[in-house]
């Protein structure tokens, strides 16, 4: 076995192509890492209670692609369909005149309860508020009242959810009321759209002036006195006065016509006592006791016909016995 002749003490060599200054760069990249980590924990930190950061990105990166560099883009709003589906680019035009051409052609060809053919311009803001008064008016109910859940942390086309519609406006008021408790803590805010696209419009963007096409739908509104005209209270009760019209014959028997008229949807209630009273009085000078038994027969006959084309008929058949001396 050979050892080395060297001391023990002698200085180790140099490898040949190490550097010491690559250890300064490996101090610098871990520097680098460092400082890239607590960055990354940062944003984290700042977002982490945004649970739509990623969802409100993709939906501005889809406006700002179907907004054109200039003239006019006609493009399908769906707000059925999920962020990055909602807009489809139908056609573009240089000129205004040419692109509501377009838009009123596409608009005949997709047509839908969740669809709107919009016209595009080259400004993102205007576009996205475009894209507000959209989905407000999607959500406005024709007649009536509409309950939807509001979520303003969500990207446009998604911040209007219906939750029921409702004839009745107590029934709208207690279904608020409902989701109100149950949706605590969430910070989504329930509201009643009526059919005013206006008055809706405000309570979710704050303003009442619409742009676009949807600027004179809305000078075209009208404020009608009752949101659901068409509805009737469903326990509604009409009492009808008739003038009553009695002939008696000489058979001591009395007939009585009588015909109402009821307005449709509403309750006619007829008095249940007899609607003729007959007293018979008696008088003689003669001094034996005589007694008269007199049968008089009481025959009703009442029809009722509503404007629905129903027709109710009632008998009623009365006795009257005297005794007179």
């Amino acid at each position: 076995m050979s050892s080395s002749n060297e001391p023990s003490d002698s200085s180790k060599p140099v490898l040949r192509d190490k550097n010491p200054h690559n250890y300064r760069k490996v101090g610098y990249s871990m520097i680098v890492i460092s400082v890239s980590l607590v960055a990354i924990g940062l944003l984290v930190w700042a977002i982490g209670s945004d649970y739509h950061f990623s969802t409100n990105i993709m939906a501005s990166q889809e406006v700002d692609a179907m907004t054109p560099k200039t003239g006019y883009n006609v493009v399908l709003f769906d707000i059925s369909q999920p962020v990055g589906a909602k807009l489809k680019l139908l056609d573009h035009a240089d000129a205004l005149d040419a692109a509501q051409v377009l838009q009123s052609q596409d608009a005949q060809q997709n047509q839908g309860s969740t669809m709107q053919v919009l016209l595009f311009n080259a400004t993102n803001n205007y576009n996205l508020n475009l894209m507000a008064n959209a989905e407000v008016f999607v959500q406005t109910p024709k007649q009536c009242y509409n309950v939807i859940l509001f979520n303003d942390d969500l990207p446009v086309g998604q911040k209007l959810t219906l939750g029921i519609h409702e004839n009745a406006f107590e029934n709208a008021t207690a279904y608020q009321k409902q989701q109100v408790d149950s949706l605590q803590g969430q910070g989504i805010q329930v509201l009643i759209f009526t059919p005013s696209f206006t008055d809706d419009l405000k309570m979710v963007t704050g303003s009442s002036t619409p742009v676009g096409a949807y600027a004179v739908l809305a000078s075209n509104e009208t404020s009608p006195a009752s949101f659901c005209p068409a509805l009737q209270p469903a326990n509604q009760t009409k009492t009808v006065t008739t003038n009553q019209t009695a002939v008696v014959p000489t058979n001591n028997t009395m007939i009585s016509n009588k015909t109402t008229t009821v307005v449709a949807n509403q309750t006619a209630v007829m008095a249940t006592s007899p609607i003729a009273k007959m007293m018979i009085s008696h008088q003689t000078n003669s001094t034996t006791p005589k007694t008269m038994n007199t049968t008089t027969n009481v025959s009703i006959n009442a029809t009722v016909s509503a404007g629905a084309g129903k027709s109710v008929t009632l008998n009623e058949t009365m006795s009257v016995n005297a005794t007179g001396k």
